[in-house]
C-alpha cells in the first residue's frame, strides 16, 4: 500500500526543486500548454503572480534544452544585481529609455559568451569574441555585477571587436580610440554578436530571472525594468527578421509589471506576454488539483491506472469542516501552486504514514499553513509599500478582530487610535491589502439573498469601499480572527 511520503508534489521554490530533484521534469505539469507559448517567436514576457510558477518553467526549458546538444540556454539571475549601479551607465535617452543602452550591452555580453562554446560558429570569431571578454573582463564566468564594475571604468578595449567587425564586411568605426566607454563599441558588438549567430545552426536563449528580487516602487527600478522591456522587444524583433534562432525572455511579477508606466506597456503585453493564470473558480477538476494528481501519479505507478475522479476520491475522501474537500482547501489559497504544494507538504510531513489527505490533516495544521501565507504577503507587499505601513496595517487589522466590516467600522477604529498607527493611510493600506488579497469585497443580492465575494485575484476587480470587506480565509488564524 502507497503512502503519503512515497508522493513528490514539488518544492516551494521552482529553483530548489530544479537542484535537488534531478528528474524534476517528468513532473512538470504543462498547464495551459505554457511551455510551448512562451516560445513562439512573438512571445517574450513571462508574468505571473509570486508562486505561479515563473521560475519553475525556466527551469524546464534550460532542462529540456539540455537534450538538445544544438540548443544553447542559460538562466540568468538578478537576485544579487544592484540596479542603483546602472545610474552610472545611462545614455542620454529621455527617461524611463535611459537604461537601455546599457541593457542592450549587458544581453550581448550574455550572446557573446553563448557563442564562444557553439562549434558551429567559424572559429575566428569564436576566438576574438573570446578575447574580447577575457581582455575585458578577465574571465569568460561572469556575473553582471561584474560586467557592470568594468563597464563603469569606461576602458573597454575594442580591438578584437574591430577586427571582427572588418571581417563582417562593415566598415566600422575605425577612427575610434582602441579604448572607450561601452557606448563607443555597442554597435560593434551588435553587428559581430548578431553576424556570429546568423551564420549559426544552434539555437540561443535568455532566461532573466529574480528581476523581482531588489524590487522597489521608485522610479530608478521602474525606469530600468521598463527600458530592459523594450530593448529585449528590439533586440527579439531583429533575431526574428534575420532569421536567427535566439531569443530572450524575461520572468516578472504581474504586481511589479502593472506599477510600470509607459505608453509601450500596454501593447507588449498583449502581443508579447504569456501569463500563468491558475484560474479562479473553486472545483475538484480546478488545475492546481489536477498538477497534485499528475505528480502523484507520476510518484507512485500503481495509482496509473485510476482515472482522475477515482484517484481524487481516494486521496481527498472526506469533508473538512463540512466543506467539500476543493472548497475548503482551495479557498484557503491565492490560487497558486505554491499555496497548495505548502499546504499538502505539511500534511505528508506530520502524516507520512497515511494514504489520504484527510480532514484531521488540514484542520491541525492550518495554523502553519497560515503562518505561512501571512509571509508570502508581506514578501510580495515589500517594496511597495514600507515595512512599517505593512505591519502596522496588519497589527490594526489583527486588533480590530472582525472577520467582515465596513469601511465605515474601521475608520471609526482607525480614528480613535491613530497614535498607534501612525505609517498607516487607511484608504491607501485598505487598498493594498486588498489588491494583495489579504481582504476582499463581499455582499448580499437582496433579491436571491445569496452572497457574493470579490477578489483581486480575478483581474479587472477593484476594491468597493461601500461593500463589506472581508478578511481572506487562509489568513484568519495567523491574524487570530
Amino acid at each position: 500500500m502507497y503512502k503519503l511520503n512515497q508522493m513528490f508534489i514539488g518544492y516551494t521554490d521552482g529553483k530548489k526543486e530544479a537542484s535537488f530533484r534531478s528528474d524534476f521534469e517528468l513532473f512538470y505539469f504543462n498547464y495551459n500548454g505554457n511551455y510551448e507559448r512562451i516560445l513562439r517567436k512573438d512571445k517574450f514576457l513571462l508574468l505571473g503572480k509570486k508562486g505561479t510558477g515563473k521560475s519553475l518553467l525556466a527551469e524546464y526549458i534550460k532542462k529540456l534544452s539540455a537534450q538538445d546538444h544544438n540548443w544553447f540556454c542559460e538562466i540568468s539571475s538578478y537576485k544579487q544585481f544592484n540596479f542603483h549601479e546602472l545610474q552610472h551607465l545611462t545614455s542620454r535617452d529621455i527617461k524611463p529609455n535611459e537604461y537601455v543602452a546599457i541593457w542592450e550591452w549587458i544581453i550581448l555580453i550574455e550572446l557573446a559568451r553563448q557563442c564562444i562554446n557553439d562549434e558551429s560558429i567559424e572559429f575566428e570569431y569564436k576566438n576574438n569574441l573570446e578575447k574580447f571578454l577575457t581582455s575585458n573582463f578577465m574571465s569568460l564566468k561572469l556575473d553582471m555585477n561584474k560586467v557592470i564594475e568594468v563597464t563603469k571604468n569606461g576602458n573597454i578595449n575594442g580591438t578584437f571587436l574591430l577586427n571582427l567587425v572588418k571581417l563582417t564586411g562593415q566598415i566600422g568605426r575605425l577612427t575610434k580610440s582602441v579604448k572607450g566607454s561601452y557606448i563607443d563599441y555597442l554597435e560593434d558588438l551588435r553587428t559581430v554578436v548578431l553576424f556570429a549567430m546568423k551564420s549559426s545552426s544552434s539555437k540561443y536563449t535568455i532566461l532573466f530571472d529574480e528581476l523581482d528580487d531588489k524590487f522597489r516602487n521608485e522610479d530608478i527600478y521602474k525606469s530600468n525594468i521598463i527600458s530592459l522591456i523594450k530593448v529585449v522587444d528590439k533586440l527579439n524583433t531583429i533575431f526574428y527578421k534575420e532569421e536567427i534562432d535566439t531569443k530572450i525572455i524575461l520572468l516578472l511579477r504581474t504586481d511589479i509589471f502593472y506599477v510600470l508606466n509607459d505608453p509601450d506597456l500596454n501593447k507588449i503585453e498583449q502581443d508579447n506576454s504569456v501569463k500563468l493564470d491558475w484560474g479562479n473558480t473553486v472545483s475538484s477538476k480546478s488545475p492546481l488539483l489536477s498538477m497534485i494528481l499528475s505528480k502523484i501519479k507520476q510518484s507512485i505507478p500503481e495509482l496509473r491506472h485510476l482515472d482522475y475522479e477515482e484517484l481524487y476520491k481516494a486521496l481527498f475522501p472526506q469533508q473538512i469542516n463540512y466543506r467539500e474537500p476543493e472548497e475548503y482547501i482551495l479557498g484557503r489559497t491565492y490560487f497558486r501552486p505554491r499555496d497548495l504544494v505548502t499546504y499538502l507538504n505539511l500534511i505528508i510531513e506530520k502524516y507520512p504514514d497515511t494514504s489520504y489527505f484527510g480532514y484531521k490533516g488540514f484542520a491541525e495544521l492550518e495554523n502553519k499553513y497560515s503562518e505561512y501565507l501571512l509571509k508570502e504577503v508581506k514578501n510580495e507587499l515589500y517594496g511597495h509599500i514600507s515595512d512599517k505601513e505593512i505591519e502596522e496595517s496588519l497589527v490594526l487589522l489583527k486588533q480590530f478582530k472582525k472577520v467582515e466590516f465596513s469601511y465605515k467600522e474601521i475608520l471609526k477604529y482607525f480614528d480613535e487610535r491613530k497614535a498607534i498607527y501612525q505609517n498607516v493611510n487607511l484608504e491607501k493600506s485598505l487598498k493594498y491589502m486588498f489588491d494583495f488579497i489579504i481582504i476582499g469585497n463581499t455582499w448580499v443580492n437582496e433579491k436571491t439573498k445569496r452572497k457574493f465575494y470579490s477578489w483581486s485575484y480575478r483581474e479587472n476587480v477593484e476594491i468597493d469601499y461601500d461593500k463589506k470587506f472581508v478578511v481572506h480565509l487562509g489568513l484568519r488564524k495567523e491574524l487570530t480572527l
